[in-house]
């Protein structure tokens, strides 16, 4: 009797499993747009703060922000998020980059609804949420290390950009060619300004 309790646990954990590998999977395709492929798959998000907004939000330094996300298929497992930020306090655009992960950290429980960031070498963190109307809810909640767009010195990093009101984002979907400037490198960049 002992055996078969434990036969019927391994099966519930299994399809526990299989369930919420399903529900990720589903999140990732709806977030990215498509069903990620044997390609990059990328998707496109942001947001331009007017005028009026930012004076209703005095403590708020983001004007702008864009998000590009990219799934690729040899790391299925997790999504590059590249963020460009512009602010009311400094001149020029201002990036960030993080890992992130659909699922679950053993020991807690599943989330199958977004993504958990972080910067690399203790840079910050952030979280990803779609809703209902197609657009994302970006958390910030401790900032982030920033640098200039190219800047592979980590002297050039930027710390406390973020204002006390630039904790929580809702970014729009957008074309991929708006988020050309986050591209890796020349060839990524000339790929998502063609895309429609």
């Amino acid at each position: 009797m002992r055996a078969k309790s434990g036969l019927v646990g391994l099966i519930a954990a299994a399809l526990l499993a299989s369930g919420a590998r399903a529900a990720e999977s589903d999140f990732v395709a709806r977030f990215m747009g498509a069903p990620p492929g044997k390609t990059k798959t990328y998707a496109c998000f942001n947001r331009v703060y007017d005028p009026a907004h930012l004076a209703a939000h005095p403590q708020q330094n983001v004007k702008t922000m864009a998000l590009l996300a990219v799934a690729d298929p040899e790391d299925a497992d997790s999504i590059d998020l590249r963020i460009g930020v512009t602010f009311r306090t400094r001149n020029g655009k201002l990036e960030t980059e993080g890992s992130c992960f659909t699922g679950h950290i053993e020991g807690e429980p599943a989330d199958a609804s977004g993504l958990h960031c972080s910067v690399a070498c203790d840079g910050g963190a952030f979280e990803l949420s779609l809703r209902t109307d197609g657009a994302v809810r970006l958390g910030i909640p401790e900032g982030a290390r920033l640098w200039k767009p190219g800047s592979d010195d980590p002297s050039g990093n930027v710390h406390g950009a973020f204002g006390p009101d630039d904790k929580v984002f809702r970014l729009d979907r957008a074309p991929l060619r708006e988020c050309a400037p986050l591209g890796a490198d020349k060839e990524e960049k000339a790929r998502l300004s063609r895309a429609r």
